[in-house]
């Protein structure tokens, strides 16, 4: 029985055509792949990493609360106990609902739980010191812009320290029709919006940026000697 969109899905700007795409791709990919970082589209598990140091960047995760949108197979947790320590409570959401089971059969405990939803307006789950959006919208749907407002909008709402979110870039050699690239200026013009202490990041190896919205400034860099 295919999977059918919520509520929350279509609050966040997603048709069902884009639900039922997206889920079939992730479902569909880990029944061919398993677990693997190919089945959440990334190609290498080290520029998966990367991916998760540059959102994290200047951050300590030890004792915070953190949400996952668009969690996949729940990779962040082993990469955040690696870095940071396992000193943190984990939410984990996805649309897919085959991922959130794998995610939470592999890595859900007592401070790691995994839910197959979405952020949406009125949600139950309280505030967050870290949320986390690594390639949630990645491919081309009805109306990313749109999405990306109201999930960075809704995110934030929520969040008492940092929304760390990356996109794929328009500054790119080539660009795939089914991926979405977003004109860093323009989220960043957005984001300030929401905060006057957003930080952007277009300096790693990857046709992508990175911005971290802060409830309050970052702490200045040492220089170095």
């Amino acid at each position: 029985m295919a999977q059918r969109p919520t509520p929350a899905a279509l609050e966040l700007g997603l048709t069902s055509g884009d639900f039922d795409r997206l889920t079939g791709l992730y479902n569909g990919r880990l029944a061919e792949l398993g677990h693997d970082v190919r089945t959440v589209g990334w190609s290498s598990a080290a520029s998966q990493a990367l991916r998760f140091s540059v959102l994290c960047r200047g951050l300590d995760l030890a004792g915070r609360r953190i949400l996952d949108i668009g969690c996949g197979l729940g990779d962040f947790v082993p990469w955040a106990e690696g870095v940071h320590g396992t000193d943190f409570d984990y939410v984990g959401l996805d649309l897919a609902a085959d991922l959130v089971a794998a995610a939470q059969s592999r890595h859900g405990g007592d401070r790691r739980r995994f839910i197959a939803d979405t952020l949406a307006q009125g949600s139950d789950l309280g505030a967050f010191d870290v949320i986390v959006l690594s390639g949630t919208l990645t491919f081309r749907t009805a109306d990313n812009r749109a999405t990306m407002q109201s999930l960075l909008t809704r995110a934030f709402a929520c969040c008492r320290g940092t929304v760390c979110a990356n996109f794929m870039s328009s500054y790119a050699d080539r660009q795939l029709e089914k991926n979405f690239h977003f004109v860093p200026e323009d989220v960043f013009g957005f984001a300030k919006t929401l905060t006057p202490y957003v930080t952007l990041y277009h300096d790693y190896p990857l046709y992508e940026f990175t911005v971290q919205l802060h409830r309050q400034p970052m702490p200045a860099s040492p220089r170095p000697s």
